[in-house]
């Protein structure tokens, strides 16, 4: 029988997945001096913030669906 994967965990692996993303895309723009001026640190923080709220939600969905298809009929 299958267990059920563990949903909070995988949110919050998709979180740092996020993070790490967002992390190398920053570090994409330093590398390039493409930076906004006048808001780096909004940029920044926003982009940070939205990577890592859209894994830690991709990864939640992924695991709940996967839960309710396997889970055991009766």
């Amino acid at each position: 029988m299958l267990r059920a994967w563990n949903t909070p965990g995988l949110a919050s692996v998709g979180a740092f997945l996020g993070i790490g993303l967002a992390t190398v895309h920053h570090l994409h723009h330093v590398i390039l001096d493409n930076l906004p001026e006048q808001s780096a640190v909004v940029h920044i923080f926003g982009e940070l913030f939205a990577a890592m709220i859209v894994g830690a939600m991709v990864l939640a969905a992924i695991s709940e669906v996967r839960n309710r298809l396997v889970r055991p009929e009766g």
